[in-house]
């Protein structure tokens, strides 16, 4: 039995306490569909480690991160996703972190990211 996935979206987020993540994904996080936001936050909008996985962030606004995610390695099928973002940054790493590459590596594609200097690395 697989749990049914569930969904943070139509929010309109100010990261003003502790500035670490627009949405924490860690301790075991699965099957969030984390859709149509708008998040400013200072860190990164999505962080998923310690065994977190199957965590989707699409079609979200983020603003002013220094990254766009930090991921953990995942299982082949179990991987997360991040796609159809928009990510106004202060720095120029998009993401980075374990899941970057291999048989579980997160699922990235189709961002419009916005740096300072115009330039842009991912992973």
């Amino acid at each position: 039995v697989q749990m049914a996935w569930r969904t943070i979206s139509n929010n309109f987020w100010i990261d003003n306490y502790n500035l670490q993540e627009a949405v924490d994904n860690d301790a075991g996080s699965a099957y969030f569909h984390t859709h149509d936001n708008f998040l400013v936050s200072g860190l990164q909008g999505m962080k998923n480690d310690a065994g977190g996985h199957d965590n989707w962030h699409f079609d979200n606004i983020y603003g002013y991160l220094q990254q766009g995610f930090g991921i953990c390695s995942q299982i082949a099928g179990h991987v997360d996703a991040f796609f159809n973002n928009t990510l106004v940054m202060t720095s120029e790493i998009v993401g980075k972190g374990e899941g970057c590459s291999g048989p579980g590596a997160t699922i990235v594609k189709n961002l419009n990211v916005f740096t300072p200097s115009g330039k842009a690395t991912e992973c």
